[in-house]
């Protein structure tokens, strides 16, 4: 409903992350029905789907205002050079997520050595005048502004790196009862 009346330009990731919840709530309260799928299960059926296709749209809009210039800005999947800025500035989540973006500066690394030349310049965000000036105007101790200055990118990664070990324990799981099964 908050995207219906709001129309948000870019990417509401909080609304994203909402959205994941809701589908692995919605995902673990139907694998819990032993009975198999019955009429009554219909409207968590129908918010699961709801929460997938809204996903799928929160994640192909971009990260960025698209009303912003982008001049400057290298086009995601377009060969890299340094007189341009990196595609980050210019993408969706699910290119940020995927590092999808990143496929032509891979090919042109696996045909030969990449120079300084042939790599973007850094994203808005990642210039360092920015970055120091942004974090000389937090307080506190050290270890505080640190925190501050990249707890957003703390939890991200974090929260990646936990779903990707529970994939792959699980995946693990499903290979030793594979495995026991086709044994007997």
């Amino acid at each position: 409903m908050i995207i219906l009346i709001d129309r948000p330009r870019t990417a509401p990731l909080s609304i994203l992350i909402l959205l994941v919840f809701l589908l692995i709530t919605q995902l673990v309260g139907l694998s819990h029905s032993y009975q198999g799928l019955r009429l009554h299960d219909s409207p968590s059926v129908l918010v699961l789907v709801a929460a997938i296709c809204s996903s799928l749209v929160i994640l192909n809009m971009p990260l960025r205002d698209p009303r912003l210039p982008k001049s400057d800005i290298s086009r995601p999947f377009s060969t890299s050079t340094s007189k341009l800025r990196s595609p980050e500035d210019n993408i969706t989540p699910w290119q940020y997520m995927s590092v999808s973006w990143m496929a032509p500066l891979i090919s042109e690394g696996v045909k030969r050595q990449i120079n300084d030349d042939d790599v973007w310049d850094l994203p808005w965000e990642f210039k360092h005048g920015r970055l120091h000036e942004a974090f000389r105007q937090l307080r506190g101790s050290v270890t505080r502004r640190l925190l501050v200055a990249n707890g957003r990118d703390l939890v991200f990664t974090t929260t990646l790196g936990l779903i990707e070990l529970a994939s792959c324990k699980r995946f693990l799981i499903y290979l030793d009862d594979l495995d026991m099964l086709i044994r007997v």
